[in-house]
């Protein structure tokens, strides 16, 4: 039975043919009357972010409903109508009636969970404004700017500038940071993630930084600002070659694909194997580094890349891609007891600002999912 007749039931919205369908569904057995009274008691509370089977057009016409009359349809416009949805927590159910929700949302505390190493070995753990005695590099709100060294050098100094220093910035689950390389190359590094980077650049020298593990987004500085110099991205497994423009890595060590996906300009993607790929905008490829198979396909760019404005975007997502997100943002092991709900199906926008719990609550109630906090981690089961 789909779940849209569970709250036509509770707001007294179904029609005959449909009434029949609940019914024979609700006296099947205990165990779904027992779900549907989950559902009506915590109607008021949770929101319905996260829908199981649910057509993903759906999400996005509700999100938009009556806050976009114009015909701006770019994707972050629709991520910002979600406020209803999450930061005014508000959910609109089937009958488009808006019920406000009580529970107030924590903000998760990110910051001290950033360590940034420098040249020598030096391990700083960042917090905003942590002041850094670095020479060309200063932090604040969160993002860690480089600028010329020359800039920073006495004039007898700059022809020793022959070398290029590496830093690290790595972040723990739970953690993000955002960075300004020297050649004005915006970086966003996201949970449970490790970039190597040079604090300057060599003038007539690609510029090359390295995805150790886990999710990045580039906007690349142009070339043409830099004599033509390139810009490259490696991996252990495949490197992406770029002249300017915008894109997203994604190669955590436990997942069995690395996903580069394309928002703006034209990259060329070469693999261990040797293999060569040019990216489109909102085209993605995958790399499988199970077997070395590789597909390329049509995406929507901003959905794919809008953890970096503050949101997690499932489309058709399973369980158990969902549980590992959320274990690398809320720093928390997810384990899902029962094979046979892995692979359920979820839509949704999630902010990263919101509760665990609320998260959790929309999961439960929008399916026939359980689950038990176990010494600090959390058990998914039927």
């Amino acid at each position: 039975m789909e779940f849209k007749l569970i709250i036509k039931k509770i707001n007294n919205t179904l029609s005959e043919k449909e009434k029949e369908e609940f019914e024979t569904w609700y006296s099947e057995s205990k165990e779904h009357q027992e779900y549907f009274h989950k559902v009506k008691n915590n109607k008021e509370f949770s929101d319905y972010i996260l829908e199981k089977e649910k057509k993903w057009n759906s999400i996005v016409q509700r999100t938009t409903k009556n806050h976009h009359k114009n015909n701006n349809k770019k994707y972050f416009a629709v991520v910002a109508s979600i406020a209803l949805f999450f930061s005014v927590f508000y959910f609109f159910n089937m009958s488009g009636k808006k019920v406000p929700v009580k529970e107030a949302v924590v903000k998760y505390d990110n910051l001290k969970k950033v360590t940034l190493t420098l040249n020598n070995g030096e391990n700083i753990s960042l917090e905003d404004n942590t002041n850094i005695e670095v020479l060309n590099v200063k932090n604040k709100n969160k993002t860690l700017e480089y600028y010329k060294v020359e800039d920073a050098l006495k004039e007898k100094e700059k022809e020793n500038l022959t070398e290029i220093a590496y830093n690290f910035l790595t972040t723990s689950r739970g953690g993000e940071y955002s960075l300004v390389l020297e050649d004005g190359t915006k970086v966003w590094l996201n949970s449970e993630s490790k970039l190597k980077y040079p604090v300057n650049f060599i003038d007539g020298k690609t510029r090359v930084v390295e995805l150790i593990y886990g999710e990045a987004y580039f906007e690349v500085s142009s070339s043409k600002k830099h004599s033509g110099d390139g810009f490259k991205v490696v991996h252990a497994l495949q490197e992406v070659n770029v002249l300017g423009t915008h894109f997203n890595i994604k190669a955590y060590p436990e997942d069995r694909e690395i996903i580069t996906t394309l928002k703006e300009g034209r990259v060329l993607i070469e693999n261990i194997d040797g293999k060569k790929t040019y990216l489109k905008p909102n085209e993605q490829f995958i790399y499988n580094k199970l077997d070395a198979s590789a597909i390329l396909k049509k995406v929507n760019a901003d959905e794919q890349i809008s953890w970096v404005r503050g949101f997690f975007t499932f489309k058709n997502t399973s369980l158990f891609e969902i549980a590992k997100v959320l274990s690398r943002w809320y720093d928390v092991d997810i384990n899902i007891k029962d094979e046979k709900i892995k692979n359920l199906k979820f839509n949704g926008v999630l902010n990263k600002k919101q509760n665990l719990d609320l998260i959790l609550k929309s999961i439960t109630n929008t399916s026939n999912i359980n689950y038990e906090k176990n010494n600090g981690s959390l058990d998914f089961k039927k």
